[in-house]
């Protein structure tokens, strides 16, 4: 059985501060948990009898659902008596309603329920919902999310604050309540009473079968240990059976909650003249019956006894969580801070906006500049990966580029080359990037192109008997052309595949450097080096020329072992030596001639024209160019900039202008709450 508050100091004046801070931080409005107690019964429970003799708050009868948006009570002590009211509207309210709904604040000249029902009505109006529940326009909605603050002062008050809920209701009725509604006031119960920080009081009758009863299913719900549920059992006054005064003992001593059971006297139905004092010396001739000894001997009777019980609780949890409710409120505060830093300055000008533009570029134009030079120290939360480490990525990808022309950019294998596999996978060239330009390119540069011929001996030759003219014993430059055209079919496939590939590197690396410096998509930026791979065309040509030579003599040589040793002295008799000469058609000697002419030519026009892919397309037009993307967005392009391009670039969306203005005051709401936490 939970135990009362007996002989607890409850009026100490360091309990009252800690009660105080979360009545300020509801005050605030900011959107966290509050130490707080939270009433929940449904309609017909007695929770409004019971919320009057514990606060000395008339709610007004007569108004049908007078209780459709969270009540807040708070009382204090002071040596004057007072009745402030005012509305907090909800957290997701706009700022347009908020600033509407503050307004509201009202002094009514007594605590008698006429002038205060008339406050409410008009609290009412405020909140958009219906004056009443039958009359009126119905398309207002019956409930609302925003609470209706009730600050009551008195020099007899105790520091205590209770929220009072919509009563939960089982059926709509037609033209006052519908489904959607009954699931908002159940949803609203169910907030509130799942705050870790929210002592719950589930208020039922005496006669109710709680077994049943739908508020202590929810209690069960929110609170699966009852660590934080006060049970109070109302009317009191109708019990006349035995049975059910046992039930009630048997309940209150043995209570499954932790937090145990209560309970009090209700307000009947033809008492609604009287006051909170005279109900309260009722309730107290009540309990002084012989029926209720024994259950008033457990020191759980009355709403005094649970009135300095809460105040026990409260303080309780208040000074528990502070230390907590300091650590979220700061978290959020830095988190809000660092968001609102994030979209750097409202820029709601040309002048402002331009300002902006410069220091993205010059921020741009450095960072850019380093990436090019491979200078990677000074942004290293940048610079930390694959695709943001540029030249170096584009220096590997070159290489792999002129690796490839090397061994797969001919169209057939010449004669003292050795055939690579049919398709030459990219991960052997660079497995960790798993094919750059495989995956980048988009095609397979093996099936751009189906060579008609079996070898480069079948080319020349075909190419030979299709060009030869008059010459004897030579060929026109036509026949090296039409070959070479030929040899070098794959060249431009591969190259714009590389190209592309840089591309989508620099992309990567500009799309990682905008969101590092700048909060808006702006332009892209890229950069050069140059590589050299040549060598000289005789020199080719007459290695080649050399090894056919070497080794043909080497096959027609007397001594064997010349023929299959790496020996320097080859004899040959003067037959052999004419056969190595003679013994050729006039189309096979072309064919040889042109075949190692080509080779030779083959390899220098190749480097060549990877140079210049490497030095022109992408070091000259991609990195280094006027023109080029990473110089077009610099100082001197934004300030050529007219206002309506600055305008359209740096100019924040209507989103972006609305999120600025929560987040402002978000923080202001997170810095006030923490002055409220640290006073």
């Amino acid at each position: 059985m939970g135990s009362t508050a007996g002989d607890k100091v409850v009026n100490d004046l360091g309990n009252h501060i800690y009660l105080e801070k979360q009545d300020r931080l509801r005050d605030i409005g900011v959107d966290i948990q509050t130490s707080q107690i939270v009433v929940v019964g449904s309609q017909s429970s007695g929770k409004s009898s019971l919320l009057e003799n514990l606060t000395g708050f008339s709610f007004p009868r007569g108004q049908g659902l007078c209780t459709r948006y969270a009540t807040q009570i708070t009382l204090r002590r002071n040596p004057v008596e007072s009745i402030v009211m005012s509305i907090t509207p909800s957290t997701d309210a706009t700022q347009e309603t908020r600033d509407r709904i503050r307004v509201f604040h009202r002094q009514p000249d007594s605590f008698q329920a006429t002038s205060l029902a008339a406050v409410i009505q008009e609290a009412n109006k405020v909140m958009g919902i219906r004056p009443g529940d039958r009359e009126n326009d119905l398309s207002l909605p019956m409930f609302s999310n925003d609470i209706l603050k009730v600050e009551i002062s008195g020099p007899d008050k105790p520091h205590l604050t209770v929220i009072d809920v919509p009563g939960l209701f089982q059926v709509t009725d037609e033209g006052r309540t519908t489904e959607s509604e009954k699931a908002m006031v159940e949803n609203m119960v169910r907030r509130y009473m799942e705050n870790e920080r929210t002592i719950v009081l589930a208020v039922m009758s005496c006669l109710a079968d709680r077994a049943t009863e739908g508020v202590m299913q929810l209690a069960k719900s929110a609170d699966p240990k009852g660590e934080r549920t006060v049970g109070v059992l109302t009317k009191a006054d109708l019990v006349n059976e035995k049975a059910v005064y046992k039930n009630i003992f048997d309940l209150v001593k043995g209570a499954t909650l932790k937090l145990g059971y209560f309970v009090v006297r209700s307000r009947g139905a033809d008492e609604d003249d009287i006051g909170v004092s005279e109900c309260r010396e009722l309730e107290q001739d009540l309990f002084q019956d012989p029926s209720w000894e024994p259950i008033a001997k457990l020191g759980r009777t009355g709403v005094p006894a649970l009135n300095k019980e809460l105040q026990v609780l409260l303080t309780d949890l208040a000074k528990r969580e502070l230390p907590k409710q300091l650590q979220e409120v700061s978290t959020r505060l830095e988190a809000c801070q660092k968001t609102l830093s994030a979209m750097g300055p409202a820029h709601s000008d040309a002048a402002s906006q331009r300002l902006y533009l410069l220091e993205i570029a010059l921020k741009f134009e450095r960072i850019s500049r380093d990436a090019r030079e491979g200078i990677y120290g000074r942004d290293e939360d940048l610079f930390g990966g694959n695709d943001t480490m540029l030249i170096a990525e584009i220096i590997s990808m070159n290489e792999k580029y002129s690796e490839y022309m090397d061994i797969k950019g001919c169209s057939y294998c010449f004669n003292d080359q050795t055939p690579t596999s049919e398709v030459l996978p990219f991960e052997k060239l660079r497995p960790k990037t798993h094919s750059i330009l495989s995956n980048r390119g988009g095609v397979k540069v093996d099936d751009t192109v189906t060579p008609p011929y079996q070898s480069l001996s079948d080319c020349i030759k075909s190419c030979y008997l299709q060009t030869r003219g008059p010459e004897l014993g030579t060929f026109g430059v036509s026949l090296l052309s039409r070959t070479f055209r030929t040899q070098s079919e794959k060249w431009l496939k591969i190259a714009i595949r590389h190209v592309h590939a840089v591309a989508t590197a620099i992309h990567t690396f500009l799309t990682t450097l905008i969101k590092k410096i700048s909060s808006e998509a702006l332009l892209d930026q890229l950069w050069r080096t140059a590589l050299t791979y040549n060598h000289y065309f005789n020199d080719n040509l007459q290695k080649a020329r050399i090894n056919r030579l070497e080794k043909k003599m080497r096959t027609h040589a007397i001594n064997a072992a010349a023929a299959t040793y790496n020996v320097d002295v080859v004899t040959l008799n003067m037959n052999s030596l004419r056969n190595l000469v003679d013994n050729k058609s006039n189309a096979d000697q072309v064919q040889e001639d042109v075949h190692d002419i080509l080779q030779s030519y083959y390899k220098v026009a190749r480097k060549r024209f990877v140079d210049n892919i490497c030095h022109q397309a992408i070091d000259y037009y991609l990195l280094d160019a006027p023109d080029s993307p990473l110089k077009i967005f610099s100082p001197n392009f934004v300030m050529g900039l007219s206002d309506t391009q600055l305008d359209q670039l740096a100019g924040e969306s209507a989103v972006a202008k609305a999120e600025r203005e929560r987040l402002q005051f978000e923080i202001q709401d997170l810095e006030e709450a923490m002055e409220v936490l640290r006073s």
